[in-house]
């Protein structure tokens, strides 16, 4: 623990040596309170570089990041598979960051201190939490009763049965989880990290420090009682009154808020929640653990994954964690200016108004010359008794340096009255709105690389929120999350692990509707080529609309288009329905005419081929009728002869009579 505490002060040490320093300059050119007049008679103007200069680079970062910021960061999916799932994760972590959490004010927050204090930190946890609420109920039997005091969130129940009906009622107290992922600006003198680490994510030790009333921490941590009860403050009492402190809080303080306690039990020490890589088991490799501690009482301390802090650095230094101060930039422009300007003021005021030289005993009444109403008397006993003393002239060269001035802070910064939108209308003859258009995107391009380098911070908190919800989130319960006016049920069930996320960004005069242009023609082009067209399903004209008014910034898309799947097929029209009937019916009486004609057709084919088998029946008959006669006459031919034949054998066989001569049958 002393060895982390060591640490810890050595990084406050350099932490307030210099930069803060630096931002409590920052911040009193910031409120025009510098630089301040070499004496009272002169102008008290301020130049407003800084502020100005800040603030116009603010409202653009800040315009693009939180007009539209449901389309403008969005997780691709991995798969075919994970198209629904990447859908769900991008519009949880938007309802996450810009509802839970009040995401316009991270973000205008986080704009403005990496502005001025050279690099903006968030903090990123989970934050588990509930809330009491409580219930009454009646009529339930005593089993009712018995199985709600059985539910874990169920507490402080009272009950009194009826003793007509023996129902009981009552009231009881429910504890609802409503844990969730937090993300909490940093103010700069609250973080620290050790010097020469680039990154967060690689220091070997970085801190949130803040101020905690000794209520308060017995509240976190009872079992330590004593030891906060012992605690005083040390040398980090200057946390609340610093320097940057006060130059920030000045505007709205009368006084210095020295927040004295009313008792010594309320008395506030400074808490460490410190990341640190140590070497706890020798041989086993470093870990990275979370200490929480007040000087060298150690409170907490645990092994941990990865630390809770994203950075955005406006101007990045390789191989530094601190960057450029953007608006220190400027404050040489602001001296320059402010001493010129009141030059010029001073001139103005001592030419209308000049000193007198005056003869002595030339006045009647020389308080006269002392009251500089206009038309005023003054008495003289001369003519040439009161005389102007003669003034130089103002140096030519001053209102040139002043443009020269105003040019230089334009190329240092890159905000000029083109990328503020003063001159968009400055379209003549000689000026085409094209050219406009290229001299307005140009004066934008050192608030891209800035835009770029938020969009980048912004990334990393986005993955960093998924990952806790992730890790922390009932997946067996879904969230209720209202989606463009649509409320849509969420669930991290199939969630997968993410560490990619893609920006969409749009910043520039007239960037976004030439982005909606390029996806209306992109759908023209679709619905009318005939080769694409049944590709082009309702599905996908659907989802190519609803990002084209995304966007274009309307959110409220669900309100115009209903999805394909929940639309009912469309109506017929009446007249057609009955002309599609009348074509119908004519198409059935041709059909049936057809198809009788085409019968009768093959009935006389068939009748035809009746009447040729009945024919070549009919000669086949013929021929067998006349080929059976033929044998027949064959066969009494034979049969007469074979008769004859038999007579004359009878006959040779009797004997012959003489009377006769004959032969006898007998």
């Amino acid at each position: 623990m002393t060895r982390v505490n060591a640490k810890v002060k050595e990084s406050v040490s350099w932490f307030d040596s210099r930069l803060s320093k630096e931002r409590q300059r920052v911040i009193n050119y910031y409120n025009t309170v510098l630089p301040k007049r070499q004496h009272l008679g002169s102008s008290p103007y301020i130049s407003s570089d800084v502020y100005d200069t800040v603030e116009s680079m603010s409202a653009q970062l800040v315009e693009t990041f939180s007009a539209n910021p449901d389309n403008l960061i969005s997780f691709p999916p991995q798969g075919p598979q994970d198209l629904e799932a990447a859908k769900q994760a991008t519009e949880y972590t938007n309802y996450v960051f810009w509802r839970q959490n009040d995401g316009t004010n991270i973000v205008d927050c986080a704009v403005h201190d990496g502005l001025t204090a050279r690099t903006a930190v968030v903090k990123i946890y989970w934050d588990k939490r509930s809330e009491d609420t409580e219930e009454e109920f009646d009529g339930l039997s005593y089993q009712d009763v018995q199985a709600l005091t059985s539910q874990e969130d169920v507490s402080d129940l009272e009950a009194n049965a009826d003793p007509v009906t023996g129902v009981f009622k009552g009231k009881l107290t429910r504890k609802t989880d409503t844990s969730q992922v937090c993300v909490d600006n940093v103010p700069p003198e609250e973080f620290g990290i050790s010097p020469r680490n680039p990154f967060i994510d690689t220091a070997d030790c970085c801190y949130h420090r803040t101020l905690k009333s000794k209520p308060d921490l017995i509240k976190q941590y009872p079992a330590k009682k004593k030891e906060i009860e012992e605690l005083h403050y040390d040398d980090d009492k200057g946390l609340d009154l610093g320097p940057e402190v006060l130059a920030r809080n000045m505007p709205v303080e009368t006084v210095q808020a020295l927040d004295n306690p009313l008792q010594p039990e309320q008395e506030k020490v400074m808490l460490y929640e410190s990341y640190v890589l140590m070497d706890i088991h020798n041989g086993k490799g470093t870990k990275l653990y979370k200490v929480v501690h007040v000087n060298e009482t150690l409170f907490e301390m645990e092994e941990v994954t990865r630390r809770p802090f994203k950075g955005f650095c406006p101007l990045p230094i390789p191989y530094l964690f601190y960057g450029n101060n953007f608006a220190a930039r400027c404050i040489p422009y602001q001296n320059a200016r402010t001493v010129l300007t009141r030059a010029i003021l001073d001139h103005t005021a001592i030419t209308t108004n000049p000193r007198w030289g005056v003869v002595k005993g030339g006045l009647l009444n020389p308080r006269e010359m002392l009251e500089n109403r206009l038309g005023g008397i003054v008495n003289m006993t001369r003519p040439d008794a009161v005389k102007a003393l003669e003034q130089a002239n103002l140096n030519p060269f001053v209102f040139q340096t002043l443009e020269m001035l105003k040019a230089n802070k334009e190329e240092s910064t890159g905000i000029s009255a083109l990328s503020q939108g003063l001159n968009k209308d400055a379209i003549s003859t000689q000026n085409s709105a094209a050219l406009v258009d290229n001299l307005v995107n140009l004066s934008q391009t050192r608030q891209k690389i800035i835009a770029r380098n938020f969009a980048k911070f912004l990334a990393e908190v986005y993955i960093e929120i998924y990952t806790l919800v992730l890790e922390n989130q009932d997946a067996e319960k879904q969230k209720i999350v209202d989606v463009a006016g649509t409320f849509t049920p969420i669930s991290t069930k199939d969630w997968i692990d993410r560490d990619k996320c893609s920006v969409a960004l749009h910043l520039g005069y007239g960037e976004r509707d030439r982005e909606v242009m390029k996806y209306q023609t992109l759908y023209k082009e679709l619905a009318s080529d005939p080769v694409l067209q049944p590709m082009f399903t309702p599905q996908n004209r659907f989802n190519l609309a609803t990002d084209t008014m995304r966007i274009g910034g309307i959110q409220q898309f669900a309100r115009y288009l209903t999805p394909p799947q929940q639309t009912q097929p469309p109506k017929p029209d009446p007249l057609k329905v009955q002309e599609l009937q009348t074509a119908d019916k004519k198409a059935e009486a041709a059909l049936i005419t057809a198809q009788a004609g085409a019968a009768r057709d093959q009935a006389d084919v068939q009748l035809e081929q009746t009447k040729q088998a009945i024919a070549e029946l009919n000669m086949h008959l013929k021929a067998l009728l006349g080929a059976r006669s033929e044998e027949r006459k064959d066969a009494e031919v034979r049969n007469r002869i074979d008769i004859a034949d038999r007579e004359m054998t009878m006959l040779e066989k009797q004997p012959i009579t003489a009377e006769t001569g004959s032969v006898s049958a007998h």
